[in-house]
């Protein structure tokens, strides 16, 4: 039988958060400052202040929930969060009541020293437990209910993920088969169980017929075992999804990525505000003049272009981009083309560097865009796509942004097959579905790097 240490894991994590705190907080003021007794009853309420306020946002933000499956990725923002607040308690303390404190020079250094050691602590400790799971230690037994595509790829985790301390026993289903690894009928799950240290058993819901569900959750319940629902969310899968209940009623509740969380929308926010802000003054403030003074010398069909496109939740907004054609009757029909005639010299060079997507700043600053997101299109290629590619719709879950995944992977400008426009939906899900700040930060200098190579399509 494996050792069960998983229980202890919260409570190791907290309680090295705890000696960090009170090192820092309480040890180093007492040896850093000199001055007054540093555990008279005033100090004393003020460190009993610090520790239940850590553990509250602890519990607040989940910090304590770590398993087998928790990614560090999970653990670095939830600490992110964990210290903002904190730090605000911290000095809500001191407006409540007047107390003398380290000086204002070392607590510059004190969260940021605060910060580092936690998350250090928290990626050795969850290194430890993947190497010790690794090694064969602190495992679960566990078996698959229905052989279907979903618990073959789940199979695969287990079978590959060793560190997160899983083995796979095998599947069970109608008819056995040793090159599938399904080791047992339906009739012969009791006895399996009976027999073998079983921890987990996954359940395929669409992988089990109607009339056999019934016996086996009848001998699933004999055990002290752990039950897992493998659900098939069909198009939606790519989603997170999260158990809520109406009354007695369990219902899936689907989110469309982390971008569904306020806290991920206010991080996206304040950024594409600040860079808007930066880009408008610091570019677009001389580039407008300039371009405007240009046109007089031209077409005079002045410096912007505006065009109806499809925003978040399928809403319209004005897109804004600098003019690079000739005023003409296509503009909101027809995409740009090689050698296009209706393209300026002007327009050309701008198309060519992509400076006539700039003014999206004002669309961006306006909270109608973001810096980075899928592309917008023409409301007439909206409604001829949505018919045509499966989910394409889904990509207006999120703000449509001047750069995106798919741009920076070649798939902008010109669609001249069917597969391209497959693949531009390809990589906008997936940035749905996987966004971070550093994708943005990410996708955002692969920008400036595809603008200074280069593309095939930008004209």
């Amino acid at each position: 039988m494996p050792l069960r240490y998983s229980r202890y894991i919260p409570f190791i994590s907290i309680t090295g958060d705890f000696i960090i705190l009170n090192a820092l907080f309480v040890l180093g003021y007492a040896l850093l400052v000199d001055g007054p007794e540093h555990f008279e009853p005033k100090y004393l309420l003020f460190y009993f202040y610090l520790n239940v306020s850590w553990f509250i946002l602890v519990f607040v933000f989940g910090a304590h929930n770590i398993t087998r499956n928790t990614r560090k990725k999970s653990i670095f923002f939830a600490y992110i969060k964990i210290i903002v607040f904190f730090f605000f308690l911290f000095l809500m303390y001191f407006q409540a009541t007047p107390m003398d404190y380290y000086p204002r020079s070392y607590i510059k250094y004190l969260f940021p020293l605060f910060f580092v050691i936690l998350i250090t602590w928290k990626f050795l400790l969850y290194y430890a437990f993947l190497l010790y799971r690794k090694l064969g230690y602190n495992y679960r037994n566990v078996i698959i209910l229905g052989f279907t595509p979903k618990t073959r790829d789940l199979q695969r985790y287990f079978t590959t993920n060793r560190w997160h301390g899983y083995r796979f026993l095998g599947f069970f289903d109608e008819n056995k088969s040793v090159k599938k690894r399904i080791i047992g009928q339906w009739s012969e799950l009791r006895s399996f169980i009976e027999t073998n240290h079983v921890d987990e058993i996954y359940i395929s819901w669409d992988g089990i017929p109607n009339e056999i569900m019934p016996s086996i959750t009848e001998v699933i319940s004999d055990y002290p075992v752990k039950v897992r629902i493998v659900p098939d969310l069909g198009d939606f899968s790519y989603k997170s999804a999260e158990l809520i209940s109406y009354g007695s009623i369990p219902v899936l509740q689907v989110h469309p990525g982390p971008l569904s969380y306020w806290y991920n929308r206010l991080i996206k926010r304040a950024f594409d505000v600040f860079l808007s802000l930066l880009m408008i003054l610091a570019v677009l403030s001389w580039l407008t003049p300039v371009l405007y003074l240009l046109s007089l010398f031209g077409s005079r069909d002045g410096v912007f272009f505006r065009q109806r496109r499809t925003c978040s939740d399928g809403r319209e907004f004005i897109c804004l981009k600098y003019r690079t054609m000739r005023k003409n009757n296509d503009a909101d029909t027809q995409r740009a083309v090689r050698n296009d005639s209706r393209i300026t010299p002007v327009g050309k060079f701008l198309r060519k560097f992509s400076l006539d997507e700039l003014p999206q700043f004002i669309n961006v600053l306006k909270g109608e865009m973001s810096v980075v997101g899928p592309r917008p299109h023409m409301l007439k290629h909206t409604d001829q796509y949505r018919k045509i590619i499966k989910r394409f719709m889904l990509r207006h879950t999120v703000k449509p942004g001047i750069t995106g995944l798919a741009q920076v992977n070649g798939y902008r400008g010109e669609i001249r097959k069917l597969s391209e426009l497959k693949k531009r939906v390809e990589y906008d899900v997936s940035y749905i579905e996987s966004w971070s700040f550093n994708m943005d930060i990410k996708i955002m200098l692969l920008t400036i790097w595809v603008l200074i190579r280069g593309q095939e399509k930008a004209y």
